[in-house]
């Protein structure tokens, strides 16, 4: 049921995102942050959780006119306590402006998330929000949190959710060359 939910907010509100076709712009970011993460404690009894947090990194490719952004989205972090992990999925963020430069912003987020030491895949949505500054015509920065649950967290060391802060730094590009 979500996914056709997401599925139609994505067709109805993309549609909208290019009807003002001159101000569209391609995005390529590249984000920094922190990630705390709850995950299923290995040999306990299910339910049982701990809870650590790391240094995350990401990129993420989109588009954005003046009231809406699409990103595909990927994260990776380490920590000792589960190794690797890591999530790709699509965002969609409404855009509020407060001015030419500075805007905030609220959206949904969704996909697959890489759980622990390379064995699970398995899917998140969740929510985001926060600030866009435009520093030039061609460059951003992008603050914001994220909030991920992941839809079937039932194994043994598997990431129940997670809670992200970031800073991404936007690179902005049109068509025209």
């Amino acid at each position: 049921m979500l996914k056709k939910i997401m599925l139609l907010a994505l067709l109805v509100l993309g549609m909208n995102a290019y009807a003002e076709e001159e101000s569209a712009k391609g995005l390529i970011g590249v984000e920094a942050g922190y990630v705390n993460t709850k995950y299923n404690t290995e040999n306990t009894a299910i339910g049982e959780t701990s809870e650590v947090g790391t240094a995350t990194l990401g990129l993420k490719l989109g588009a954005e006119s003046r009231n809406y952004r699409v990103f595909i989205d990927s994260s990776f972090w380490y920590t000792d306590q589960y190794k690797k992990a890591g999530k790709i999925g699509a965002l969609l963020q409404y855009l509020v402006p407060l001015g030419d430069v500075f805007n905030i912003f609220m959206g949904l987020n969704g996909g697959v998330i890489n759980s622990i030491n390379d064995t699970d895949v398995d899917p998140y949505y969740g929510a985001d929000l926060g600030v866009n500054l435009s520093v030039s015509e061609d460059f951003g920065i992008e603050l914001g949190a994220r909030y991920c649950d992941v839809a079937d967290p039932n194994a043994a060391l598997v990431i129940n959710d997670l809670v992200q802060g970031y800073i991404s730094a936007i690179f902005k590009f049109t068509s025209d060359y």
